[in-house]
């Protein structure tokens, strides 16, 4: 099926931009006043820019809000290398540089969170703070969920991921451990979740894309733990970690070891809420973002 199945939503049209970063053209939504404070969305693993979708133009009131897919997913290029936190880091870096933004607010998600704060220790010059939804680098050391493990076995799952073709019925039902309700979203967002899980799971640039680093993603849950707690001791970024409490996919206790260790941090929970606050729960989640303003 064509990868053209990755359609815009009516609303973000016309805030589409394809910006060149590091010789890759990446896909981005770009929204709210060019003067405003910079705020940057950075997606999960199999997730698009797309995933902001309910928040992006709320944001923008007070914000210039990117959002961007991240090199080899949704409709940015993908490069043939290894994806590792470190590379998307870079990219993300290159971002800001393309489009002359010196210093922003990072909000991630999932994996988008780890590498907001992959940045931040790397380059804190360029972060004014940080919003982690749903994820921080593995500061114990972690595994992905069971679900995800076969996918960690070259082979295995390239073929695990092409096996969702089968039921597009199948491949929504993936999706329900990220959800406190999956069944609970408006008619409208189950739709367009319904379509999008479909289109990931017939293009072989996601595919390539989701399996590389997730493998990378294990390799550094399982051997850098002890390096990212030493980075984060030092971390002087303002950082709030932001958790579903029904979120079954990241660990909560990373979480609070997480605040344990940056100096200027702090912890909240959305009630009734899974992995994906900025799609289940987004007015709790647009408020978290903006405590810290």
């Amino acid at each position: 099926m064509p990868e053209a199945l990755f359609t815009i939503p009516a609303a973000l049209e016309p805030h589409v931009r394809r910006v060149t970063v590091n010789g890759l053209p990446i896909h981005c939504y770009i929204a709210g006043p060019a003067d405003a404070a910079p705020l940057v969305l950075v997606h999960g693993l199999a997730d698009e820019a797309d995933s902001w979708r309910r928040v992006i133009l709320p944001l923008a009131e007070r914000h210039r809000v990117v959002a961007l897919d991240l090199p080899g997913f949704g409709r940015s290029a993908a490069p043939q290398r290894a994806l590792s936190l470190a590379f998307f880091a870079r990219t993300l870096a290159g971002l800001l540089d393309a489009l002359a933004i010196p210093r922003a607010i990072l909000v991630g998600n999932s994996v988008g969170a780890m590498i907001c704060q992959r940045l931040a220790v790397a380059a804190p010059q360029r972060v004014e703070r940080l919003v982690l939804i749903g994820g921080c680098l593995p500061v114990a050391r972690q595994l992905p969920p069971p679900a995800l493990l076969a996918f960690l076995l070259p082979g295995l799952g390239e073929f695990a991921y092409t096996s969702l073709r089968r039921s597009q019925a199948e491949a929504y039902a993936t999706l329900r451990p990220y959800y406190h309700n999956l069944d609970g979203l408006p008619a409208e967002e189950r739709d367009f979740l319904y379509d999008r899980v479909w289109a990931r799971v017939w293009s072989d640039r996601q595919r390539r894309a989701f399996c590389s680093t997730l493998r990378w993603l294990s390799i550094d849950g399982a051997a850098r733990s002890a390096e990212y707690r030493s980075m984060l001791r030092n971390c002087a970024v303002p950082t709030h970690l932001v958790w579903g409490e029904s979120d079954g996919i990241a660990a909560r206790a990373n979480a609070e070891t997480a605040r344990a260790l940056i100096p200027n941090s702090r912890l909240s929970l959305i009630p009734e809420c899974g992995h994906l606050p900025q799609q289940e729960r987004p007015l709790e989640t647009i408020e978290k973002i903006r405590e810290m303003e």
